[in-house]
């Protein structure tokens, strides 16, 4: 354990000074303006458009046909089963698909009605124009001087400025 200890100290040593030496040459500057920088963007949406149209329906004039289907398919289905299993599965399915027989033969007799529907789709695109933030202006002072750079965020009321340290000759 000591051996690593000699051996990491110079090395932390080193590593401190390098980061002293180079946190002289930042100042901090104070900020006199932060102005945000906008650009425009454009953004695609879909357009929905929705209309009201007339539809017509054929209705049943009554739910007779579909009753009388659904008693027949019954009896048929009953009538086709084997034992009184197959005999209850075969009413049951000959009932529904009698009653549809019947439902679809009721609307060929049946009346048209119109009805209004609201039909929506999308139809292409909108375009919509945004301001969004791109940067600040920022003005500073450091050392009675004033400067000006643009940054990607508002630095606040104080920032560190980098200086180049001034090498004697």
């Amino acid at each position: 354990m000591m051996k690593y200890l000699a051996l990491l100290l110079p090395l932390i040593t080193a590593c401190t000074s390098y980061s002293q030496q180079y946190r002289d040459q930042y100042q901090m500057a104070t900020v006199t303006s932060a102005q945000p920088v906008y650009r425009t963007i454009e953004v695609h949406k879909p357009k929905r458009v929705c209309e009201e149209r007339q539809v017509v329906k054929r209705h049943a004039d009554s739910a007779a046909p579909a009753i009388v289907g659904a008693i027949i398919g019954g009896a048929l289905g009953n009538a086709i089963g084997h034992n009184s299993s197959n005999k209850k599965v075969g009413m049951a399915a000959g009932a529904v698909l009698g009653g549809a027989v019947g439902h679809d033969i009721g609307k060929q007799n049946g009346t048209d009605v119109m009805h209004h529907e609201t039909v929506c789709y999308q139809a292409g695109t909108e375009i919509e124009y945004q301001s969004v933030i791109d940067g600040y202006q920022v003005t500073y002072q450091l050392n009675g001087r004033e400067y000006t750079t643009l940054m990607d965020r508002d630095p606040g009321p104080q920032m560190p400025v980098y200086v180049e340290p001034v090498k004697s000759r």
